[in-house]
């Protein structure tokens, strides 16, 4: 009986080569394709599907992308072991794909046969990580990431997410100036000068997706800080 998948990537270059790809592999069966979030969740709503393929950088959906997406899934449809495919690099990133409870994580410059295996890992309940991305979830963190403190590294990441300084302060139970001390040593230490380059950087280290450093940027430009 032939694996039934569903594959979700916003580039359609890229979503017709999977879907080719896959084609030709014995026991996979392509049920759907889709080129956003929305897509993907109408696909799990109404096909029989065994596995879901899902690209991690994807906005523009109703249901977002990134580990919020993954998130939704999993809660929407628990059943529904998922797939993901990256280009986004970096331990961290990669460890937080994994602990938001994905079956399979392999990296888009992978050859097909690596998303063949980790689509029948996880059909039969197993977990797979293809070997680049073992590889990097095995690697030393970057220094400068390693050099930002815990709380400094979760004020950038709520920048990014487009919360402006007072509304961290009320979040994370600090004081505003303490905030702006913590985001000012942050853009020291990773040699940023400009707030905009906050989301540069967390889209770039995968902190946040480029869908939701877009709507950080609407809201910063918007909120004073």
């Amino acid at each position: 009986m032939s694996i039934r998948i569903v594959i979700a990537d916003d580039h359609p270059v890229i979503l017709a080569g999977i879907n080719e790809a896959l084609g030709s592999e014995p026991g996979i069966r392509v049920m759907a394709t889709a080129e956003d979030s929305t897509a993907l969740v109408d696909a799990l709503s109404k096909l029989p599907v065994d596995v879901a393929v899902t690209d991690f950088s994807m906005p523009g959906g109703k249901y977002g992308d990134g580990v919020a997406l993954i998130g939704f899934l999993r809660r929407r449809f628990p059943r529904v072991p998922l797939v993901v495919l990256t280009g986004v690099g970096g331990r961290q990133v990669l460890a937080g794909i994994r602990k938001a409870g994905v079956s399979g994580i392999v990296a888009k410059a992978d050859p097909a046969g690596e998303l063949a295996a980790a689509i029948r890992a996880a059909s039969a309940g197993n977990a797979y990580l293809s070997p680049d991305i073992q590889q990097q979830l095995a690697g030393e963190v970057d220094g400068t990431e390693a050099a930002l403190t815990k709380r400094e590294a979760e004020v950038l990441r709520l920048l990014a997410e487009g919360l402006s300084q007072t509304e961290i302060a009320a979040q994370l139970q600090r004081s505003r100036q303490t905030i702006s001390t913590q985001k000012s040593s942050a853009m020291r230490k990773l040699g940023l000068r400009r707030t905009a380059e906050i989301f540069e950087y967390a889209v770039r280290t995968g902190v946040v997706s480029a869908s939701q450093a877009m709507r950080g940027r609407r809201v910063d430009d918007e909120t004073p800080t």
